[in-house]
């Protein structure tokens, strides 16, 4: 079965990078060769270099060292090649690159080593095609001269740009980006894939990623792994398959406490994604004033009409009631469109404390919840929490609360509260009680429509039910969400999908994954 691709920090890879070399004998500049040469492949297999001008900038670190192996095989396919090489001492194997290169250019092969001495150099020599390795993965915070000038032109230049293992001025691990940050067309990343290129500014930043083999074991790339992405193979490996002799009980039984006089459509997306997900029967308990439009548009759902409170909401008075119908249930989804009012969140918490199956709490069922998280640690189910960074502010009781590094705010919070937590964003970030992190798949950009939320719900709770752990239905329901938004955006373009139709795609979805 396809596993979990590993993705580093910048100091997971330094990590990697340095066992290779100490633990399995592997010489640093056998490393920077297979990279050099990686890279100069995906260059040769998407640009048309022959007798085509290239600019390499070389920056001082290996990096740079990398950069300058891939003048030498761009020039062997026929490319004109400039190196501008930055002033100062560079490493070791950089330094020998550096050598071997200076030697070539006296030959007339194609390549000339330049000094750089100023920015005008690049902008007096327009090339076809740019190669950054100036940086790599150890620099952050801001940029400083001369790189930043260099980016800043490279910027405006109007050539292809391809990075090499991460576009420079952009953070390896956090995907924080610095003032003038080098936007590439390309991205070759170098033995795994950085933290830094799947969040925050990175995945605007790095264009294609493509990650290219370079000697790294990959026992060292496991071992030292930061968080874990799943391929789209793996999700369509992972989806339940429904049995020859499969009923509608056996095939996932869903109970969700959603809705409100107010909020009807919440309920009405939600457990029509969870029956599109593969559960067999799905029962909705909605208070009364809600109980005649859920029904109506949803014909294929359970209604099961309860007490509200003033506002329309559900009333606490229906605690039994939906403690009973919980427990025959095998996943349970609260909160989609339940609102705000003091008996209904008081409800919420019952809930939370008495169903043993597993449950997903979300939208206002995580408001019961506001500056009262740690609580949610004395569960003894499974529990799956899947905040925006709004509510998870509220969870925290911090309205400032953005951390600079996801991944590890993930990974703290999940354990601290003993959830699967699944923290909405581009890409959204899953954490697990025993510390993994799970990185969902790219952002589709049609996604961002009301409604999607409670569709995620949905389809998280359907896979549940199906048997799933929380964390593999977590990334499944993401991967489902992501195909069936890219499904739609192929006969409609990125804009104007509605929740509903992301529902009506997701069997095609899930055929698309397992093909």
């Amino acid at each position: 079965m396809t596993p979990l691709d590993p993705v580093l920090s910048a100091e997971a890879m330094r990590a990697a990078d340095q066992a290779t070399i100490e633990t399995w004998g592997v010489p640093g500049r056998v490393l920077m060769e297979s990279a050099g040469r990686a890279a100069a492949r995906e260059i040769v297999a998407r640009f048309e270099v022959a007798g085509r001008d290239v600019t390499v900038l070389v920056g001082t670190g290996n990096n740079g060292g990398d950069g300058l192996v891939v003048v030498r095989v761009l020039a062997a396919h026929g490319a004109r090649v400039r190196a501008l090489v930055l002033p100062g001492e560079g490493t070791p194997d950089r330094t020998a690159n550096l050598h071997i290169l200076s030697r070539m250019a006296e030959h007339d092969t194609g390549v000339e080593v330049v000094p750089f001495e100023d920015v005008r150099q690049v902008a007096n020599a327009p090339a076809d095609l740019v190669v950054d390795a100036l940086l790599g993965i150890g620099v952050t915070g801001e940029l400083r001269e001369p790189a930043r000038a260099l980016c800043a032109w490279l910027n405006r230049a109007g050539a292809p740009v391809v990075a090499l293992d991460v576009p420079s001025g952009l953070d390896a691990t956090t995907g924080r980006a610095a003032e003038d940050s080098v936007r590439a067309d390309l991205t070759v990343a170098f033995g795994g894939i950085k933290t830094g290129l799947l969040l925050g500014d990175g995945p605007t930043l790095a264009g294609e990623v493509v990650t290219v083999e370079i000697g790294i074991p990959d026992a060292e790339l496991r071992a030292h792994a930061t968080a874990w992405q799943a391929p789209r193979a793996w999700a369509g490996a992972h989806l339940p398959e429904r049995a020859a002799d499969a009923h509608k009980y056996s095939a996932g039984r869903v109970f969700a406490v959603v809705g409100s006089r107010t909020f009807t459509g919440a309920a009405v997306l939600s457990t029509a994604a969870a029956y599109r997900s593969g559960a067999g029967a799905v029962v909705a308990a909605v208070p009364e004033p809600a109980a005649p439009i859920v029904d109506a548009r949803n014909a294929e759902v359970m209604v099961d009409a309860q007490p509200a409170t003033g506002a329309g909401t559900l009333a606490r008075i229906a605690r039994e009631a939906v403690l009973d119908r919980a427990e025959a249930a095998d996943a349970v989804l609260v909160g989609c469109g339940l609102g705000r009012d003091d008996d209904t969140l008081a409800l919420v918490r019952d809930l939370v404390e008495a169903v043993e199956a597993p449950l997903v709490l979300d939208a206002d069922g995580l408001a019961a919840y506001a500056d009262d998280a740690d609580v949610l640690r004395q569960r003894s189910g499974p529990l799956v929490l899947t905040p925006h960074l709004g509510e998870l502010r509220r969870l925290l009781n911090d309205d400032s609360f953005d951390p600079i590094d996801r991944i590890e705010a993930v990974r703290g919070l999940a354990q601290r509260w003993h959830a699967t937590l699944v923290f909405k964003g581009v890409p959204t970030v899953v954490g697990t009680p025993d510390g993994r992190v799970l990185i969902g798949p790219p952002g589709e950009p049609a996604l961002a429509t009301a409604g999607t939320g409670d569709t995620l719900a949905g389809t998280l709770v359907g896979l549940l039910a199906q048997g799933l752990d929380p964390d593999v239905a977590a990334l499944c329901a993401l991967w489902l969400g992501a195909e069936a938004a890219r499904l739609w955006t192929a006969d409609h373009g990125a804009t104007g999908l509605v929740a509903s139709d992301l529902i009506d795609r997701l069997p095609a979805a899930a055929h698309a994954l397992r093909s």
